[in-house]
């Protein structure tokens, strides 16, 4: 899959069908998660005439004199906040984006529901041939019932809520004045 083939699809097929407002869950997968032109920032890989004319657009000051590895410093405190084309292809449609956290299967209910599909597929395959391979990939696809996805949903909730308690996260404390002044 490629960012271009995943926009077509996207565009042609999946939005059109779906009914307003819907929620896309998509991964870090790359073609998922191609960055628009104008929040891409400069990389090790990048020419130095190419990291000034960056740093020239964004009206940041350029050190005279400073060599590739000094503008590299400069990078990660001006480096723009993500936004995916993707994502402004799915809002322009009327659509939102959830993105579950990167290295998280287990909060990402399309992983699961994929994992399942996958097993079905691999259980019933007794010979590795295309025409098999076809059917049991569509016996799968036709098993992600919505009581699947209900489970996946209600498994990954319970992930999160697991997370949430043992980070042992508490409401935050109001603010704490110490007196240097005193003795106590």
């Amino acid at each position: 899959m490629t960012g271009e083939l995943f926009i077509r699809r996207l565009t042609m097929q999946l939005l059109p069908s779906l009914p307003e407002p819907s929620v896309l869950v998509l991964d870090n997968a790359p073609y998922h998660s191609q960055l628009t032109d104008d929040r891409r920032s400069p990389t090790s890989a990048t020419k130095k005439a190419d990291f000034i004319s960056w740093l020239e657009y964004r009206r940041l000051p350029i050190p005279p004199g400073a060599t590739r590895p000094e503008l590299l410093l400069i990078r990660p405190q001006n480096r723009p906040k993500p936004q995916y084309t993707v994502d402004n292809i799915i809002r322009q449609w009327g659509h939102e984006v959830v993105r579950p956290p990167p290295a998280h299967p287990e909060l990402n209910a399309i992983e699961q529901v994929s994992a399942y599909m996958k097993h079905h597929g691999r259980s019933l395959l007794h010979r590795f041939t295309r025409v098999d391979l076809q059917a049991r990939l569509e016996e799968a696809r036709l098993c992600a019932t919505q009581s699947v996805w209900a489970g996946a949903v209600k498994r990954s909730r319970e992930f999160e809520d697991w997370y949430w308690l043992s980070d042992n996260i508490q409401k935050p404390v109001g603010p704490l004045i110490i007196n240097l002044d005193s003795d106590d």
